[in-house]
């Protein structure tokens, strides 16, 4: 077997590097697909699967974004924490480059799986269970959403994670993850009291507020670049009547020329949020080509749920309201039922910004979706292109935003560049059929958030953050916007051979320091 050809001093080279502060990113110069593959096959007979078999193509065709689903030399399925131990000392021993899949949910390539390299595949490790006397749920990287809330609905308590079911865990809560419960819990990472996660040497540690500190907090928002977590240990939340654990939301549909009074609405309510913090709302802009229509709805929940509680007074009596779908639900119920709304197997591009609770952003944003990509778009696409886009704005809080420091701090770093003034985390994203159609809408896509990103600094309101989980990985680098410093530091400390930086090819990686 040919090995790569190693200076006598890179080793002294790393060090140093390292000491400054630079993360190593080495690109693997041969082809060892035989040599990892054979080692995981040898060590965990039964749990490798190779392209050409009903095992592999099963894998991949459980990606969610066609966008995202490439074909690795092999995928790895640990069972457990001492399996994905004795992964990572293999991808290690023979300089294996890997990526990394948790619920296979994330939408652009590269992000979850990858060609010339393993796949390391949590789906078989995708399970929830509940602890009552800690009042914590311990989660395995592999679960998704709807399979968390099934589990712990009959013990009347649920967890901050996502409003989509088929979203993974993993990837979520280390991107950072909103909920239904953002503004009264924080993100979902802000509710993890524990992390047990893999190192780049294969040492199994947890990461706490008591133990490893600084990781635990580095993870928070750190994504894949610290090590394989295997487990998080989630703080619950009751619901207030445990024998019907609902919550009520659903959405609005408003006429399109009602968009200014809806858009004062959202502003409206995004600077009042503290007064209810049980109560979340986003907007949505939706463009369906195969209607050739373009809609306005308003998302309204209450995790308590309270029934039209007063935070959406202003957004019912608004004029142009055309029909409202709200009612009181289990939280599986409207988490499936989200989910139905983003049908796996499309190519899939999402890109993000945010900036300041300002509705002339807003606006403007929804005027460039309707001329990029509801018009300009749709022009120029098959028409059985089934395209689909939406423009999504969330408010981002200081009253969520605490809730970081309160539960013992994380990554995001949004006390610095929220400026302490509430803002609007904008969200674009695309769904098509055809690599062709979707080479066409890339630049549109693009273009259009960029355009939003310019319009916002031209205002002063540009907060220069972008949220991870909705971030592009072509174009966008959300690392650099969160805690560098600290992601860097923990990644120093707890991955000094920088296995993360070197040999993970998926997902979004610290940045190099500037010289």
């Amino acid at each position: 077997m040919s090995k790569t050809v190693i200076t006598i001093g890179l080793r002294q080279a790393a060090v140093y590097l390292m000491q400054c502060l630079i993360p190593i990113v080495v690109v693997a110069a041969i082809d060892n697909s035989a040599e990892c593959c054979g080692a995981l096959l040898s060590a965990l007979p039964g749990q490798v699967s190779f392209s050409n078999t009903t095992a592999y193509d099963d894998r991949v065709s459980t990606i969610w974004s066609v966008t995202a689903a490439l074909h690795p030399w092999c995928f790895v399925l640990p069972y457990d924490t001492n399996d994905t131990s004795i992964v990572v000392k293999i991808l290690v021993a023979h300089q294996c480059p890997f990526g990394i899949r948790g619920g296979g949910h994330a939408p652009f390539a590269d992000s979850n799986s990858i060609h010339g390299g393993v796949t390391v595949d949590f789906g078989y490790m995708n399970t929830t269970t509940y602890d009552e006397d800690s009042k914590s749920a311990s989660i395995t990287p592999g679960a998704s959403w709807q399979s968390v809330y099934e589990t712990l609905q009959p013990h009347g308590v649920t967890v901050a994670g996502a409003r989509d079911g088929g979203v993974g865990t993993a990837g979520f809560i280390t991107g950072g993850g909103s909920s239904f419960y953002s503004t009264s819990h924080g993100w979902a990472c802000d509710n993890i009291r524990n992390f047990e996660v893999v190192l780049g040497n294969g040492t199994v540690i947890n990461a706490n507020v008591d133990a490893n500190k600084v990781l635990w907090q580095a993870l928070k928002g750190g994504s894949g670049n610290l090590g394989l977590v295997t487990r998080f240990d989630v703080y619950t939340i009751e619901f207030p009547n445990a024998s019907n654990p609902n919550i009520w939301g659903g959405s609005a549909q408003y006429d399109l020329s009602a968009a200014e009074d809806v858009i004062a609405s959202y502003v409206d309510f995004a600077e009042k949020s503290y007064l209810d913090e049980n109560s979340s709302t986003s907007l949505f802009w939706i463009y369906s080509h195969p209607t050739r229509s373009l809609t306005l709805q308003v998302a309204m929940d209450n995790t308590l749920n309270i029934p039209y509680p007063p935070a959406f007074d202003r957004y019912l009596s608004t004029p142009g309201l055309i029909n409202t779908s709200i009612s009181s639900a289990p939280m599986p119920e409207i988490t499936a039922q989200n989910d139905a709304g983003q049908p796996a197997g499309r190519q899939n591009i999402w890109a993000t910004t945010t900036f300041g609770n300002d509705p002339r952003v807003i606006a403007y944003a929804a005027e460039r979706h309707e001329a990029l990509i509801a018009n300009t778009l749709a022009s120029q696409v098959t028409n059985d292109s089934g395209l689909t886009s939406l423009f999504s704005a969330f408010p981002l809080t200081q009253a969520m935003i605490a809730h970081g420091t309160a539960n013992g701090g994380n990554a995001m770093n949004l006390e610095e560049k929220s400026g302490g003034v509430n803002g609007v985390v904008f969200g674009a994203s695309l769904a098509i059929d055809g690599e062709d159609n979707a080479a066409l809408a890339y630049p549109l896509m693009k273009q259009w958030v960029d355009e939003v990103d310019a319009y916002a600094t031209s205002l002063g309101v540009n907060w220069n953050w972008q949220f991870l989980n909705y971030a592009h990985g072509a174009f966008q680098e959300p690392i650099a916007n969160y805690a560098t410093d600290m992601i860097r530091a923990a990644s120093l400390k707890y991955d000094p051979d920088q296995v993360f930086q070197r040999l993970r090819r998926t997902g979004f990686k610290i940045p190099a320091v500037s010289q």
